[in-house]
């Protein structure tokens, strides 16, 4: 077979009852299917196979929601069905109905050493700058006094405008962060990443303030269980709602808040923490 047979006998992979679409771009074949990453996103997985001349082809996989893209994808995750229900999104099933094509057309896979060298320099690029970034960090950190003693957490210098204002920074130590859970509503990269139904964080040592978890959902009612432990410094955790501020969790026990008429309303957790060495767990539902 020819490439150009080949190209154009991939679109016979379509049929009307089957939950993916094949179609073709000059040298690529490209099968995309749709699921549910979340109850309310849908996301879609694309893979593309370029064909060459020598009877191989190239395949690169994509992941995308409309928020953002990246390469690859979980080869299992859960898809949420309209009914409610859930079933498994598997990726490699995809790519399979390409791959035994056009095995059966005498093509081979390979492997794309521009991606991999890419793959390979990013990681080590961002090494390299988390590692500078300490490096200026502890070279340009001021020495922080505790001036009113080791029992009382209150805050001394960060002001309730710092927490509130959209401009917040932080210097941060020895961290470490769990997470788990779906994410709701929230659109855009700068939250989505605190998006989770459990975030479990850890300081060595912060000063500043820092945005832990953010929820928006279409109910009425959030609850947030949020427990933490400071050993060091002073700490305040603040619940804000639209950008107003709402209340003020005790820090160094575990509290139970419950949030009313929180329908599309933008719900962040945030820490304001002075040289604070502390360990917080933030947990919701809805």
């Amino acid at each position: 077979m020819t490439k150009q047979e080949v190209l154009q006998g991939a679109l016979a992979l379509n049929e009307s009852d089957k939950k993916y679409t094949v179609s073709v771009e000059g040298d690529k074949i490209i099968i995309e299917t749709k699921y549910h990453g979340t109850r309310v996103r849908e996301s879609t997985f694309r893979c593309v196979a370029q064909l060459k001349d020598d009877k191989t082809y190239i395949e690169t996989t994509y992941d995308f929601d409309g928020y953002c893209k990246q390469y690859g994808v979980r080869k299992k995750t859960v898809s949420y069905c309209l009914d409610g229900s859930k079933e498994v999104f598997d990726s490699e099933k995809v790519k399979s109905v390409l791959r035994n094509y056009l095995d059966s057309c005498g093509y081979q896979r390979t492997v794309n050493k521009k991606l991999i060298a890419f793959c390979i320099a990013i990681p080590v690029a961002v090494i390299l700058a988390i590692l500078i970034a300490v490096i200026i960090s502890l070279a340009s950190e001021s020495k922080f006094v505790d001036t009113n003693g080791p029992e009382n957490f209150a805050l001394t210098e960060i002001t309730r405008d710092d927490i509130l204002s959209k401009d917040n920074n932080y210097r941060s130590s020895m961290v470490s962060e769990k997470h788990s859970g779906r994410h709701t509503n929230i659109i855009g990269t700068r939250l989505r990443d605190v998006d989770y139904d459990y975030i479990s964080r850890s300081f060595g040592k912060i000063h500043g303030v820092i945005i832990l978890q953010a929820t928006k959902i279409s109910g009425n009612t959030l609850t947030l269980n949020i427990s933490s432990s400071v050993e060091a410094g002073n700490a305040e955790i603040v619940i804000i709602i639209d950008g107003e501020y709402y209340c003020s969790v005790d820090v160094n026990e575990s509290q139970t808040v419950t949030l009313q008429d929180v329908s599309n309303k933008e719900v962040i957790v945030k820490l304001a923490a002075e040289g604070a060495k502390m360990k917080i767990d933030v947990t919701r539902a809805y």
